[in-house]
């Protein structure tokens, strides 16, 4: 997924900035593929100004200036639907797939910047082939060229937080066989399943950490809704791209901890559940590592490498 390109630069590494739940995250990631090593991580929490002027000093503080920057947009800033793509060549498949989406977005097509990646063939649908496509208001994708460029950042990619979450993936050892990932923000979280380092399936949550924090008499009920959610995220997964179920699951770390998450998840599902440790799939100081649970979608978009089909 690419919304812009950028010149490639000299400089080692990529940057990756998110926009979290009242806050910026920054990131820089240097190493091989197979060994990434985690150069910096800073996260400020305030509003749009004080993030700004808080990135634009940690680039500058930093010796980031001109580094390869990969910008993440925030969650519900953007659509994300998957469709059978029509039978065009790959350069005609964006234009193509806008009108297949034109009813489903909620602002005119032409104040829309849309692409799309492919993902695995429909088994259902004696294998038709899948995609995804991304649609954002152009002011939205801006907005975040702006902030970047004001930083001084090379754009090479501004990305969506799934595809984030699949560059985090590929570090798990489980990711050749196929593996899940959950993520839960405070309002609304995603569930994700990747395989071979390609995002297959993604699944909106429709609550996050605020309605599971409190352990009242409708916890249970709510785990319980999450827990069907991921079922039938996998079971689609697996019956739709008649795949072997997943080698496991791995909870994501929460700004709001939700005590037991993990042992509830593992009681109700059939599939191995796994806490996401950053710390132990790339090298870095401790305290970098520690800060980047709180800006883990800015690390994954520094994780960013160039893959066929996004």
């Amino acid at each position: 997924m690419k919304f812009f390109f950028g010149n490639s630069t000299s400089a080692s590494g990529l940057t990756g900035i998110s926009r979290e739940v009242g806050g910026v995250g920054l990131v820089h990631v240097t190493g091989a593929i197979d060994s990434p090593h985690l150069a910096c991580c800073a996260f400020v929490e305030g509003e749009d100004s004080r993030c700004d002027a808080f990135l634009q000093e940690e680039v500058k503080r930093r010796g980031l200036a001109k580094s390869r920057g990969v910008g993440v947009l925030s969650f519900n800033t953007y659509g994300l639907f998957q469709v059978a793509p029509p039978a065009v060549p790959d350069a005609e498949l964006r234009d193509a797939v806008r009108w297949q989406i034109k009813d489903l977005i909620e602002f005119p097509l032409d104040e829309a910047v849309v692409d799309v990646f492919r993902v695995g063939l429909d088994a259902r649908r004696e294998g038709t082939k899948n995609a995804y496509v991304v649609a954002a208001r152009q002011a939205v994708v801006r907005q975040m060229a702006l902030m970047m460029r004001q930083a001084r950042l090379k754009i090479e990619a501004i990305d969506i937080p799934e595809l984030s979450l699949r560059n985090l993936a590929t570090l798990l050892p489980e990711d050749e066989r196929g593996v899940s990932l959950l993520f839960l923000g405070v309002h609304s979280g995603v569930v994700i399943v990747c395989r071979a380092g390609r995002l297959q399936l993604a699944r909106d949550i429709p609550f996050g950490t605020d309605a599971l924090s409190a352990q009242d008499a409708d916890f249970q009920e709510r785990l319980g809704l999450l827990a069907l959610d991921i079922q039938r995220s996998l079971d689609f997964y697996e019956s739709s791209f008649r795949q072997t179920p997943v080698a496991a699951l791995y909870l994501l770390p929460t700004v709001e901890p939700v005590k037991g998450l993990l042992q509830e998840l593992q009681s109700r599902l059939g599939t191995p559940v796994k806490p996401f440790v950053l710390a132990d799939l790339l090298s870095g100081d401790s305290l970098d590592l520690a800060a980047a649970d709180r800006c883990l979608l800015a690390v994954g978009a520094a994780l960013r490498r160039d893959r066929e089909g996004a």
